[in-house]
């Protein structure tokens, strides 16, 4: 067998080597949609004004359109990210706000339960683009909206802990808000970090879990000058077995705030570890982990696993192109680093017993438009068609020196079985 093909005139042409969204099993890995209609035109009644109503709608639109072609809705998204522009905020008193726009179109769409939701800031493909939305679903499964009194109070259009289907959790975007809504740690990012797991403690125990459940999180944070701080306290949190981890600079939605972090987790579920032969001191010997791969071709790292199998499901974390040695290979180099990267994601793979065509889902980060073709030359000689569905956002990442950072879903099975939604 091989993927199935479901190619749409309904949708708007792709922009690189990537698909609409793909389907294996009940899930359904939406790419990074933004609001062209079918020709490839932005909507908006004024030339040269971009119209963030009119975007978020055929945004939207565009994304329902994708799950009915693979038999979902938009009731069956469980998890949604969706990227504005930096510096969103009002230009004078009493102008509403782009996030404020999308808030009030998006809870139009989306009615409750709705799914997790983060809305971060970050650089997108075209200067005139307002928002561009990834999104997760599952179909043909209940679905349980997890809440609790402990959390901050809900006041914007998603769920107020997270959605859990079968065993997976999805947990939206924490930040240190308390349950009053109060900011906890104004200027302090250790609390902030603390603040945030304290939330998704008491959403992962609402739903029967723990911390230890987590297998992948996604962390937002607006300063890089504060990393430190935050991986302190980061790893004081996060439990063996440890989950993925993607961390990028970004903006965030309210003033003050320095973090944000989004997360899934399998609760009660067996996993496979995917991790380099680096040991930190103190920690078990590879001989008593029987559920850790260890390889010695994978870059060192602490308490951030490469991959994490869960089941059919595997997640592997944002990866850049450091070597097992910890050395940046390609220094200013587009097509060396994207090639490194994606040969670390075919090796953490391969260690799962999946490969490439098995990846439903990636996230790219580049810290420069202008390397756009460059890193998707390469990329097309590491994926087939038809490719995964697929985000690409700009921003600034942690290491000096490093262009890209990409991370990735895959599904056993998935070259054989899944169904890619496509454009003409």
């Amino acid at each position: 067998m091989a993927k199935q093909v479901v190619t749409s005139d309904q949708l708007y042409p792709v922009y690189g080597p990537y698909s609409h969204a793909v389907r294996a099993g009940d899930m359904i890995f939406l790419h990074g949609t933004v609001g062209f209609d079918p020709q490839g035109r932005l909507p908006g009644d004024t030339p040269g004004r971009a119209d963030m109503v009119r975007q978020c709608e055929q945004t939207i639109a565009n994304m329902a359109t994708a799950l009915q072609l693979l038999g979902g809705s938009l009731q069956d998204v469980v998890k949604v990210r969706a990227f504005l522009p930096q510096h969103c905020r009002p230009a004078r008193a009493g102008q509403q706000s782009l996030d404020e726009t999308f808030d009030e179109v998006y809870g139009r769409h989306f009615q409750p339960p709705r799914p997790a939701r983060a809305a971060l800031q970050q650089g997108l493909f075209q200067e005139d683009l307002l928002v561009e939305i990834e999104a997760m679903a599952v179909v043909n499964q209940p679905k349980r909206l997890i809440v609790s009194d402990a959390l901050p109070p809900l006041r914007r259009p998603y769920a107020q802990g997270g959605i859990l289907v079968g065993d997976l959790l999805f947990l939206r975007g924490f930040t240190s808000q308390d349950q009053h809504g109060d900011l906890v740690g104004r200027g302090d990012m250790r609390a902030q970090t603390a603040q945030t797991f304290a939330n998704m403690a008491i959403t992962l125990q609402a739903a029967g879990g723990s911390l230890a459940d987590l297998v992948q999180t996604q962390v937002t944070l607006t300063d890089w000058h504060v990393y430190q701080e935050y991986n302190r306290v980061y790893a004081s949190h996060v439990q063996a077995p440890f989950p993925t981890n993607s961390t990028f600079q970004g903006g965030l939605g309210r003033e003050g705030l320095l973090i944000e972090i989004e997360s899934i987790a399998a609760l009660a579920t067996p996993r496979l570890t995917i991790d380099s032969a680096f040991i930190q001191v103190g920690q078990a010997s590879q001989e008593q982990q029987p559920d850790v791969i260890y390889s010695d071709k994978l870059a060192p790292q602490v308490a951030r696993p490469h991959g994490v199998r869960v089941g059919d499901l595997m997640f592997i974390g944002g990866h850049t192109s450091i070597d097992a040695q910890g050395r940046l290979v390609g220094p200013g180099d587009i097509w060396a680093q994207t090639r490194h990267v994606l040969t670390t994601l075919e090796t953490i793979l391969a260690l799962a017993g999946l490969g490439l065509d098995d990846v439903v889902k990636t996230t790219v980060m580049l810290t420069d438009w202008r390397h756009y073709s460059a890193y998707n030359e390469v990329y097309r000689a590491f994926f087939t068609v038809p490719y995964p569905a697929r985000s690409t956002v700009s921003g600034s990442l942690g290491m000096p020196g490093t262009l890209i950072e990409i991370e990735a879903i895959a599904m056993a099975g998935a070259r054989e079985t899944a169904v890619v939604v496509t454009s003409p």
